[in-house]
C-alpha cells in the first residue's frame, strides 16, 4: 500500500512537471520569437557572444528509489534536493542562435521515513546515503529581449553518471534551460537559469523508476570574450 502511494505520487509529480515545462517552453519560445521586433537594433540581444562561466543553485529530483533501499515494509525512501555546481561555455552560432556546452555535479540525498505500527504517521527519519550525479550536456537555442536584459531558451541532451555507495551507472538524458542574462560591468554578465532534466535510468538501482526528473534554479557569472 505504501509502495503504491509512493509510485502514484511520483507519477503524478512527473506528469505535473512535464506539463509545467511544456507550458513554460511554449511561452518562452513565443517571447523569443517576438523579441527581434522589440529589441533595439544592434543593441546586443539579437547577436550572441562567446562566454565562459560558472553557476550554483539548488537542485531537486523526482523519482522513486529502488525498493531494496527501504529496509522494511514499515518505511519508505524519498529523494531530497541538494546543491548543483555547473561550469559552461557559451558559443555563438548565427545571429541570435547560440550553443552551450556545460558540465556539472549535483548531490541528492535519500531519506528514509519510518512509520508507526499502524502505518499512519512518521515516527523517525534518517539519511541512507547520497546519490551523486555528474553530467555533460550540449544545448542549442535562441536568445532575444530588450537590452540590457536578454532572455534565452536552450534544449539538448547529454550523458549523466549516477553513483550511490558502491553502485553506479551512466544514462543519456534530455535537458531544457530558460534563462536571463544581464551585464555586471565590463565583459562580465550575470546569468539566472531554470533547468529541467529528464534522465532515462531504465529502473537501474538505486532508482526504481524509468526516468529521473531533475529541476534546478541557478545563478552564475560569465565572462564574455
Amino acid at each position: 500500500m505504501n509502495s503504491h502511494f509512493r509510485r502514484s505520487r511520483c507519477v503524478g509529480g512527473v506528469a505535473w512537471l512535464r506539463h509545467l515545462s511544456a507550458t513554460v517552453s511554449v511561452a518562452a519560445l513565443a517571447f523569443l520569437s517576438a523579441a527581434p521586433v522589440v529589441a533595439q537594433p544592434g543593441a546586443g540581444c539579437d547577436t550572441t557572444r562567446r562566454a565562459i562561466g560558472v553557476s550554483i543553485g539548488p537542485s531537486s529530483p523526482y523519482f522513486e528509489p529502488s525498493s531494496g533501499i527501504g529496509g522494511s515494509s514499515a518505511s519508505s525512501v524519498l529523494s531530497r534536493g541538494g546543491l548543483q555546481l555547473t561550469g559552461r561555455v557559451d558559443l555563438p552560432i548565427a545571429g541570435a542562435w547560440r550553443a552551450r556546452v556545460e558540465g556539472g555535479t549535483q548531490n541528492w540525498r535519500l531519506e528514509r521515513q519510518i512509520y508507526s505500527a499502524d502505518l499512519r504517521q512518521v515516527v523517525a527519519t534518517e539519511t541512507v546515503g547520497d546519490l551523486d550525479v555528474r553530467q555533460i550536456d550540449g544545448l542549442v537555442g535562441r536568445q532575444g529581449g530588450r537590452p540590457p536584459v536578454c532572455g534565452y531558451v536552450l534544449a539538448g541532451g547529454g550523458l549523466y553518471s549516477l553513483d550511490y555507495q558502491d553502485a553506479g551507472f551512466r544514462s543519456p538524458g534530455f535537458a531544457l534551460t530558460a534563462g536571463l542574462e544581464f551585464p555586471a560591468g565590463g565583459r562580465s554578465v550575470v546569468q539566472v537559469d531554470v533547468q529541467l532534466q529528464l534522465i532515462h535510468t531504465r529502473s537501474h538501482y538505486p532508482v526504481g523508476s524509468s526516468t529521473v526528473v531533475g529541476t534546478g534554479l541557478s545563478a552564475g557569472w560569465a565572462y564574455r570574450f
